[in-house]
């Protein structure tokens, strides 16, 4: 895997650092209550499920297709239970968690539909799904997406579209120039 290289220093280095200004948007968008239980899908090194779970008491569960980072969330997160795991199978019971998230993890996910449809399936009805992913202007976004085979980058406008789409309603949508948060709701 891609990031298994990088997960022993991860945190410390240039895409941690750059990714914990996204870590601290979602964290101060998350609703969450003591008892939630809540996934975090490509949940990488489990920094943000670190923090909340320094604050809430919750269940935790991420998942990641790197095992190194796996192995780098279970040793910096004991209450939390973490599993190799893929976006497009999500590999939990139907309406089982209250919170489901991806920071700076949907841009990755080779189909993000599929992601969608399972979001929406593990979700108990009323729960929340965040997701927290760069905000670039339509230029760079073309860029991104036409030279590089990985990246889904789409503006908070078609984001919350694709997911109305497929059965959420938006709550909220957060930007800045980086940073771009949606709360999304399974009605």
């Amino acid at each position: 895997m891609e990031f298994d290289k990088y997960a022993e220093n991860y945190d410390e280095g240039f895409m941690g650092k750059g990714s914990a200004r996204f870590y601290i948007d979602l964290i101060k968008e998350l609703e969450i209550n003591d008892e939630d239980k809540i996934l975090d899908v490509g949940c990488g090194t489990g920094t943000v499920l670190n923090y909340v779970s320094k604050n809430k008491k919750i269940k935790g569960f991420g998942i990641d297709v790197s095992e190194a980072m796996i192995d780098m969330a279970k040793a910096k997160n004991t209450g939390c239970e973490f599993s190799i795991g893929d976006a497009r199978s999500l590999q939990f019971e139907d309406d089982s968690m209250d919170v489901v998230m991806a920071c700076m993890a949907y841009h990755h996910f080779p189909d993000q539909q599929k992601f969608r449809k399972e979001a929406l399936r593990v979700l108990k009805p009323g729960g929340c799904l965040y997701i927290c992913d760069p905000k670039f202007p339509g230029p760079i976004r073309w860029f991104f997406n036409t030279f590089f085979k990985d990246a889904g980058f789409y503006s908070p406008t078609k984001n919350a579209a694709d997911f109305e789409e497929d059965g959420f309603s938006t709550e909220k949508v957060t930007k800045d120039v980086y940073v771009q948060v949606l709360k999304l709701k399974k009605v």
